[in-house]
């Protein structure tokens, strides 16, 4: 099925090669030779259908978007439960087909007519995706509240799969397509346990209070991290310089580079911030003593709740690929190592009776993937709050989609 706005054969084999080289090396660092290369062609071919690298890109997000609408309409079968239409969709877009996976990142980094464009767009594919979970909701095959914020958790879970999932693994592709899909339907508590009630709202305090304490020079700099942040977030290392972000920090180019000498440091800079936040996090939720429902919900609330704040923005991982080689090494082990100590408070709730027995590995991805594309997703005005967002989020996770029927124990029995 030919999804781009051009007829032409050629036009999809250069769509498909570019999203390919895209996804692999990012926006920023593929060229129009690389991609006509990538063709057995020279670039001024590639100016036959697109007028410049912005045009191609912005080409690539519309056949991604065009795919993940005729994924939807297929999926949606007449007679079939609303909530069979969402697996069915989940598992066919997760199917071995890499050129069907396009990387929703950079988008700001277009002119504003193209970017306006593909957000509207998305949100469009959100709101039929919403459709059929309403359909669910009517059939009685689904629970949920807000259809739409469950359709941008499924769509960013799905979106996020590219950047973690490898085919060297110790687990196989239809493994992963499983576990998601058993996460998604059934949550990770366990099933037969009511869930508790929703704690009260954290407090942003000791957060707060702690970026106040930095000295005159500190607080600069970490003004300027934040507002690089928003921009790698947003407009990727591609739409990003270091002139643009000293100019939005109200510094003078001298100022900027006293601190970093090229934009591959400043990114990774503001990756160790963003980092270093979700860490800071983990560590005050530990020292509470929370229990895992809790734990879940507050992790959660607090990395949304954070985003808007001096402390944020909440960082997003899609830049990974600009640095080189050794910093990109050393900061990936960082966070893996942060994801293994999640990972093993998910194995200790399934020991102690609260968790589901799921691969954890999978499990905490779709925790972080639902989160994770927030501030690309949610970047202007909002219709809920982050609290309500988060805990939205978090009940996907911990219920999953299928309501919760013949719940027979408490949870204190479960931890007895």
């Amino acid at each position: 099925m030919q999804v781009a706005a051009f007829p032409s054969d050629r036009a999809e084999e250069i769509l498909v090669s570019a999203s390919r080289l895209f996804a692999r090396h990012s926006y920023a660092n593929v060229t129009m030779e690389q991609v006509a290369a990538s063709v057995r062609s020279v670039p001024g071919a590639l100016y036959h259908y697109f007028r410049d690298k912005e045009d191609l890109i912005f080409h690539c997000y519309l056949r991604g978007l065009a795919l993940y609408r005729h994924e939807i309409e297929t999926a949606a079968e007449p007679g079939i439960d609303g909530l069979e239409v969402v697996r069915r969709f989940i598992r066919a877009r997760l199917r071995p087909e890499g050129q069907r996976m396009i990387l929703f990142t950079d988008i700001d980094a277009l002119a504003a007519s193209y970017s306006n464009d593909v957000h509207a767009r998305r949100w469009q594919n959100a709101a039929l995706l919403a459709g059929i979970l309403k359909r669910g909701v009517a059939d009685g095959s689904i629970a949920c509240e807000e259809p739409l914020l469950t359709a941008v958790a499924l769509i960013s879970i799905l979106d996020w799969v590219p950047f973690w999932f490898s085919e060297r693994d110790y687990y196989s592709r239809q493994q992963a397509i499983d576990a998601i899909d058993d996460i998604i339907t059934h949550g990770v508590y366990r099933r037969e346990i009511a869930l508790p009630d929703m704690p009260e709202a954290p407090s942003l305090a000791p957060f707060l209070q702690s970026r106040s304490k930095l000295n005159k020079r500190a607080a600069k700099l970490d003004r300027m991290l934040s507002i690089a942040s928003d921009s790698f977030n947003r407009r990727g290392a591609s739409g990003t310089s270091l002139e643009s972000i000293a100019a939005d920090a109200g510094m003078t180019r001298a100022g900027i580079y006293y601190h970093f000498s090229e934009k591959e440091r400043l990114l990774l800079a503001c990756l160790r911030r963003g980092l270093a936040g979700e860490i800071g996090i983990r560590e005050y939720l530990q020292d509470l003593g929370l229990g895992p429902f809790d734990y879940v919900v507050q992790r959660v609330r607090l990395l949304l709740m954070l985003h808007d704040t001096p402390c944020g923005p909440k960082a997003t991982y899609h830049n990974i690929n600009y640095l080189n080689d050794v910093d990109r090494k050393h900061y990936v082990g960082q966070v893996l190592a942060t994801i293994g100590q999640d990972q093993r408070n998910h194995q200790r709730w399934i020991e102690e009776g609260y968790f589901r027995s799921v691969d954890t590995h999978f499990a905490e991805r779709v925790l972080t993937g639902m989160g994770h594309w927030y501030p690309i997703w949610f970047r202007g005005e909002r219709s809920w709050s982050p609290m309500q967002i988060a805990d939205h989020f978090s009940r996907l996770f911990l219920a999953g989609l299928k309501p919760r029927r013949g719940v027979v124990i408490s949870n204190q029995s479960a931890a007895d």
